[in-house]
């Protein structure tokens, strides 16, 4: 203090005037770091947006491509394994879509017998994604490698083709060009220093810009950035140095073929943190000498000018500093904003106050912002029948809504702190231990997982619970955040409809058997009838009247034997029908029957005339085709072709006459096959071919 006392009003002055600019020399430098922080943050969402862009592209990509082989595997060119046609779509399509190196497809082992491209004899069994195409019978991505048709560095994608069994007999490839991502690069307009990359499932480089000889496609990318991306989630930023030495903010992406597929391809943007804080640097600089030439010039106007005046607007400029340094963010200096050094050092801190009157408006209005979206979210947990919860990593409740209370009728606190398998019903922790432990393990989300809990007044109650972890800053997990909704009205609605359509089905099931029963009994009158009849015309009557009476019983015990009580099988009705015509069919019989029949199933108002006219034409075989006939053969076929059901039944024996039509005939049976066939909308025809060919065709109900 003696030291200060003892001071000249000029060293005073000066003195006063430096004082008066350090703290606003403190505040530009509060205020430049602020700025790098903001430059920061910039940085960290530009590099995010970058790669999440990059990745749109990449799925785009993987998407429309997923889309383009499946298309080619229902192709009958394709299935038919008709090279050149196949060849010839592919190099069409190769034209139109130069994004890809080759589209080709092999056999089940590896031979290629396709291609877009001019090809000689190659195997691909080899390859990691067509034992993966093979082996999952799904659509795969590959890895890094170098093309066998073209030679050029390619990502491949996979799907097998699969025969009418699901059974893999090949797989279709199509190989993505590395080098078509520079158009993509060149379209995100990222700073001049960026940098973009992309690697394989194995940290294999496939793609990198800008061109650098360090950095070749084909290589591992750099260890600490693959330990990077390997140890993050799905996303994730990192500052490391590049091979350059050279640090940089690098945001990664990873690319899945579904949300529990593993990551078949990174996506890395590289943006150098020199660059991102150059311009704080520059304006820190620039400000710092700003107010160095501010300080200058008033302490060289207050070492010559000196006084009363000079004194004043010094205390003025001290005090609104100290005011500012102590919160007063509306301060001002009051001075006019001259060229003299005093006034450029109040403009200066008139300034300093200016911004951080600004940032903390910014502040204030990003609190707002918060307290609205924290109100919102209340609002929208309070309006939900729902509750939300949140446990530890340990499995116990941190968190937990008020609406617990409407459906378990505990408290919120009664919760905390207890484990999420305390209160449930006897035997449900069994059930639900491993889902959960298993989930957590793989950190993946739970999904509708149904318990039952004893309530607080110890009635059960049925909860069906949603989560998904959540992590903190660092990507450590941190527990479950989720919500359970009280579906214990549902479960036991859905139990009872249940068991009501059980109920009926028995009933249903019932009724077709007393159907059959008593169409069985109506034959055995008719059989018992014909007893009393000698007329060799009378006996056949009966005889082919039991016989349709027994092709509507089949129909019938088909139906209450089926699963599916609206719909048969035509396939099992008919070889449940050969034997009732021609008795023993197989090995040794008199008649060698062929059946090459393709599961077919049809509605019960199809199957009963469909029934019909099957066993007409058999009967009619039966009757005039074997006489006298040593090698009596009977070839029946089904199969559905372009929407229609195909029935063919042909006999070896004499033929028709030349002049037999289906219409014309003059007989029963054949007019009650051409009126069945017009109830089912379809027709029958007949011809020769080394014998009778009857073919009965009309249209399919719904499913086959």
């Amino acid at each position: 203090m003696r030291l200060f006392s003892s001071l000249s009003i000029r060293s005073g002055l000066v003195l006063t005037a430096l004082l008066a600019v350090l703290p606003a020399l403190a505040l530009q430098l509060a205020t430049g770091l602020e700025h790098r922080h903001h430059l920061e943050t910039e940085a960290k969402a530009e590099v995010f947006r970058a790669a999440a862009a990059m990745a749109e592209v990449q799925e785009s990509i993987t998407d429309s491509t997923r889309l383009l082989l499946t298309a080619l595997a229902a192709m009958p060119e394709l299935r038919a394994r008709d090279a050149a046609a196949c060849s010839a779509l592919f190099a069409t399509l190769l034209d139109k879509n130069p994004l890809y190196t080759n589209i080709l497809a092999t056999d089940a082992s590896g031979d290629m017998f396709a291609s877009g491209l001019p090809f000689a004899l190659l195997n691909f069994s080899d390859r990691k994604y067509f034992r993966d195409a093979m082996a999952t019978r799904q659509f795969v991505a590959g890895e890094y490698i170098v093309s066998r048709t073209t030679g050029t560095p390619s990502f491949p994608f996979a799907l097998p083709i699969l025969d009418e069994t699901g059974q893999a007999v090949g797989v279709l490839i199509a190989a993505v060009k590395l080098d078509s991502f520079d158009a993509v690069f060149a379209r995100l307009h990222m700073p001049g220093a960026a940098n973009l990359g992309l690697a394989d499932r194995n940290g294999i480089r496939l793609f990198y810009r800008p061109f650098n000889p360090a950095n070749p496609v084909g290589s591992p990318i750099r260890p600490a950035v693959y330990d990077a991306i390997q140890a993050g989630g799905d996303e994730g930023l990192a500052l490391l140095p590049g091979s350059d030495g050279v640090l940089r903010y690098y945001a990664f992406r990873k690319l899945r073929l579904s949300p529990t597929a593993p990551p078949y391809m990174s996506l890395v943007v590289g943006l150098p943190e020199n660059v991102v804080l150059a311009p704080a640097n520059r304006a820190l600089a620039e400000n710092l000498g700003l107010l160095a030439a501010a300080a200058a010039l008033a302490l060289g106007v207050a070492w010559i000018v000196g006084g009363p005046i000079i004194t004043r607007q010094l205390a003025r400029i001290a005090d609104t500093a100290a005011r500012i340094g102590q919160g007063d963010r509306q301060a001002r200096t009051g001075l006019p904003h001259d060229v003299s050094g005093l006034g450029q050092v109040a403009a200066s801190l008139d300034a300093m106050a200016d911004q951080l009157a600004a940032s903390d408006a910014e502040r204030d209005r990003a609190l707002a912002a918060l307290r609205a979206s924290q109100q919102r979210l209340a609002h929208i947990t309070a309006s939900m029948p729902d509750w939300i919860w949140e446990t530890d990593t340990d499995g116990r409740y941190v968190y937990m809504g008020e609406k617990v209370k409407d459906a378990l009728g505990y408290e919120p606190s009664e919760l905390l702190g207890r484990s999420v398998f305390d209160g449930l019903a006897p035997g449900e922790e069994e059930t639900m231990r491993p889902i959960v432990a298993k989930a957590r393990e793989n950190c993946l989300p739970i999904r509708d997982l149904i318990n039952w809990r004893i309530a607080a007044d110890g009635t059960r109650r049925c909860l069906m619970c949603n989560a998904v972890p959540w992590h903190d800053e660092d990507g450590t997990f941190r527990g479950y955040r989720g919500v359970s909704k009280d579906v214990t009205k549902w479960v036991e609605t859905d139990r009872a409809v249940r068991a009501s359509l059980a109920e009926k089905e028995i009933l249903l099931k019932e009724v077709h058997h007393r159907v059959k029963n008593n169409l069985q009994i109506i034959s055995s009158l008719l059989y018992l009838q014909a007893e009393q009849v000698d007329d060799p015309v009378a006996l056949e009557s009966f005889r082919v009247s039991r016989n349709r009476i027994a092709s509507m019983a089949l129909v019938h015990e088909e139906i209450y034997r089926s699963a599916d009580l609206a719909r048969i099988r035509l396939d099992n009705y008919i070889r449940d029908l050969l034997p009732k015509i021609f008795g023993q069919v197989g090995q040794g019989a008199p008649v060698a029957v062929d059946c090459r029949l393709d599961p077919v199933t049809v509605p019960i108002e199809q199957a009963v005339p469909a029934g019909l006219v099957v066993n007409e034409l058999l009967t009619n075989a039966h009757k005039h085709a074997f006489r006298d006939n040593e090698q009596a053969r009977l070839d029946v076929t089904l199969a559905v072709r372009d929407g229609f059901v195909e029935i063919d039944v042909a006999d070896n024996g004499p033929g028709l006459a030349p002049d037999f039509a289906v219409e014309s005939t003059g007989t029963l049976g054949m007019q009650l096959v051409g009126n069945l066939a017009r109830q089912l909308g379809g027709q029958v025809t007949a011809r020769n071919e080394h014998g009778a060919v009857f073919s009965l065709t009309f249209p399919t109900a719904g499913r086959t």
